[in-house]
């Protein structure tokens, strides 16, 4: 069985208070239109992959849909979720009730004993402000086991910095070639690197540049306009099957799907604990 370590105490000073929009964000996972079509676009890249066998874990849980859409995918497997934001946790209980092992938990103190993970999962979490990302892709290196995948979503280019992350607690917006070479200096074998976010990219980037100027002002109400939400959501789910096979050459988010080397043999299929 995983074991479960308490968390060191400073992991919470990192939770993000000052982040405006999160709680609504863990409200409204279902129906926010970005929310459902980047859990389609994640179901989209982890569909042409061959899992080892062993759990799945996700840093940063959020209000825990994917986990719980994750579930029927990958039946028979321990499905855990950390997060540092009590009402994350609060939601993510709510909506998977016994589905997902939860615990409250810092990205850089994961509190898990090392190859025990067939997936890691960190989805705009590795990005997020009190995060390092060279110390958070070695936790993640420690808890996967040899030839476990790492699929990570950050907010892409640097110079899109603005308002709008500050509300969603975005600590930094990263290029392709940074990522890809922490993954490398972090020990991974970087597998997919691709752009998501595509269709809309133009006019949002654009919008978020306005409001970094101060040109328009930052209107949280803007993120529950209906006609929007669903434009967004049918927008992601046509690149979603795309991304199926193919890369996308341009975006506002950026994934990495990356692979522990394999270092030895394993063959725990049949083990009840995994």
């Amino acid at each position: 069985m995983i074991e479960l370590r308490t968390s060191p105490p400073r992991a919470r000073r990192g939770s993000p208070t000052d982040a405006v929009l999160l709680p609504a964000l863990y409200r409204n996972e279902q129906s926010y239109g970005w929310s459902t079509g980047m859990r389609a676009i994640t179901r989209a890249l982890l569909a042409e992959v061959t899992l080892p066998c062993g759990p799945v874990a996700e840093l940063g849980c959020g209000g825990g849909h994917l986990l719980a859409e994750l579930g029927p995918l990958l039946p028979g497997r321990l499905l855990t979720g950390i997060d540092l934001h009590p009402e994350a946790l609060r939601q993510a209980a709510i909506t998977l009730g016994d589905a997902a092992h939860l615990a409250q938990a810092h990205v850089q103190h994961l509190p898990w004993p090392a190859d025990v993970f067939a997936l890691v999962l960190a989805l705009d979490t590795l990005d997020q402000r009190r995060v390092r990302l060279s110390l958070a892709l070695r936790e993640s290196w420690r808890v996967l086991q040899p030839g476990g995948l790492l699929l990570i979503r950050v907010s892409a280019h640097p110079w899109l910095q603005g308002p709008h992350d500050a509300a969603f607690n975005t600590g930094r917006r990263y290029a392709k070639r940074t990522l890809r070479a922490a993954l490398l200096r972090a020990g991974f074998a970087p597998l997919r690197l691709t752009y998501a976010n595509t269709l809309f990219g133009a006019p949002i980037a654009a919008l978020r540049l306005l409001q970094r100027w101060r040109v328009l002002p930052f209107l949280p109400s803007l993120y529950t306009t209906a006609g929007l939400n669903a434009g967004l959501a049918a927008a992601l789910a046509q690149e979603a099957r795309r991304l199926r096979r193919h890369d996308l050459p341009a975006g506002l988010s950026l994934y990495a799907l990356a692979q522990k080397p394999v270092a030895l043999t394993l063959d725990n299929c049949d083990d009840p604990t995994y």
